[in-house]
């Protein structure tokens, strides 16, 4: 959908998608990195932070959470990503 809305917009109006989405963005190696180095915090750095504390709470979901996490955390950054592209899609049109 973001595609072929992207496609009827002028360039420079591309060109500000664009830098928009690589600003708001998140990397999967990050999200690993705040996993499993920086006090299991891959919610946090998705901007989910309900999750997060109740992933501290329970450490890790006892775990198991984690270990589920190390496979779904992919997947996560790539939803999160499809929303900020979305929005910016959303904020692009709003000010046209």
């Amino acid at each position: 959908m973001v595609k072929t809305e992207l496609a009827k917009l002028p360039e420079h109006k591309q060109a500000e998608f664009v830098e928009e989405y690589k600003r708001k963005k998140k990397s999967v190696g990050l999200a690993y990195f705040f996993l499993l180095i920086c006090l299991g915090m891959p919610y946090g750095y998705l901007g989910k932070w309900g999750l997060q504390l109740v992933y501290w709470l329970t450490g890790g979901g006892f775990v198991i959470w984690m270990i589920i996490l190390i496979f779904t955390l992919p997947s996560n950054v790539k939803d999160y990503n499809k929303d900020v592209a979305l929005e910016a899609m959303r904020n692009l049109k709003a000010m046209s």
